[in-house]
């Protein structure tokens, strides 16, 4: 993997907005949280292929593979009156009715904020034309959190700072960014692990700040965390290569040839696998790094579960935790030994 497709998973761009003259989702009636669901999803009927999923109409096996692959949060698996609109390439995902009316985002694989947001820009026009916003000339858009008025727009970019990590680099990073204005929190958002080394940055400020101007300083900040996240891994691989090639081994060992696996031992060897993949160090050879980031989000549970089609046996992750090690094990396995090989 190169420089930066190493350290940059995933970009997001996240637009809060709230139906004028309606109360928040936690006073709104039943019968209005269903009439933003279809007015939303009718705005989009000549925007592409959406599929309309209703938290009281969805197992809950399939609202997990939709959270552990950032396309609802966990607030909306609470909410009554939740939905979520999502299109077929699962890159667009608008959430009704979870903090806010909607809440439209894009999350695109690697470093490409610009793109994230143009396209929910344009989505944002095409719901602003049949729904009416709440919106102040001088506030800007309304939200149900006071830190999101304004723009109601959060830029965020998902990373992998392993070195950083290792090395105790990361704390006084997380200090510096927070001085501009910038937040960092672990894989699944506010209050959850950054496991796996893997950190979401994002703005802030969303008041008395323009749309570009987010996602500008945004970039700058992220440009920042690559270059020290870089320079991290050539001094930790200087420093102390040897214990670097070992982990690295013993993780491709064991994820290709182990019985039974755990969500937590997965994600620290797959860190290592990962790290070992980077071009700096060339210690695994991966043939399709996209497949390879795409193998975290598959060996979640209820991603690994819906992958192997098994029926479920009551638990509520749709079979028993071990039977799911097992399953998650053997897919790692073909699936590492099919895109990759030690160097």
């Amino acid at each position: 993997m190169n420089n930066e497709n190493s350290v940059v998973i995933s970009s997001r761009v996240r637009l809060a907005r709230n139906v004028a003259g309606l109360p928040f989702p936690h006073k709104l009636r039943r019968e209005h949280g269903a009439m933003i669901a279809k007015q939303v999803y009718d705005a989009l009927a000549k925007s592409g292929t959406y599929n309309l999923n209703r938290v009281s109409a969805s197992n809950e096996l399939d609202l997990d593979v939709l959270k552990e692959k950032h396309l609802i949060s966990e607030d909306l698996l609470r909410a009554e009156n939740g939905a979520a609109i999502i299109n077929d390439a699962e890159t667009v995902s608008i959430m009704i009715n979870e903090e806010d009316h909607i809440r439209e985002q894009c999350i695109l694989r690697g470093f490409r904020l610009d793109e994230a947001y143009r396209e929910i820009d344009k989505i944002d026009d095409v719901i602003g034309e049949k729904v009416k916003y709440a919106f102040d000339p001088k506030l800007g858009y309304l939200t149900c959190c006071p830190t999101n008025i304004g723009t109601g727009m959060r830029a965020s970019v998902m990373m992998f700072l392993p070195a950083l990590s290792l090395t105790n680099g990361i704390e006084s990073y997380v200090n510096a960014v927070s001085r501009l204005n910038m937040t960092v929190r672990g894989v699944y958002g506010e209050g959850s692990k950054a496991d796996g080394f893997i950190y979401q940055v994002s703005n802030c400020k969303t008041l008395g700040i323009s749309e570009e101007e987010i996602i500008s300083s945004v970039d700058n900040c992220i440009n920042s965390l690559v270059e020290a996240e870089l320079a991290a891994r050539d001094k930790l691989f200087r420093s102390d290569g040897a214990a670097i090639r070992d982990r690295v081994g013993r993780a491709w060992g064991i994820l290709t040839n182990a019985y039974s696996l755990s969500t937590d031992e997965f994600m620290s060897l797959m860190a290592y696998v990962k790290l070992g993949a980077y071009d700096g160090y060339g210690l695994i050879k991966i043939t399709d790094p996209d497949r390879l980031e795409k193998l975290v989000t598959e060996a979640q549970p209820a991603n690994i579960v819906n992958i192997s089609g098994k029926a479920l046996d009551g638990d509520a992750s749709g079979i028993s935790p071990a039977r799911r090690d097992i399953m998650r094990a053997s897919y790692v396995s073909k699936t590492l030994k099919s895109i990759g090989s030690r160097a």
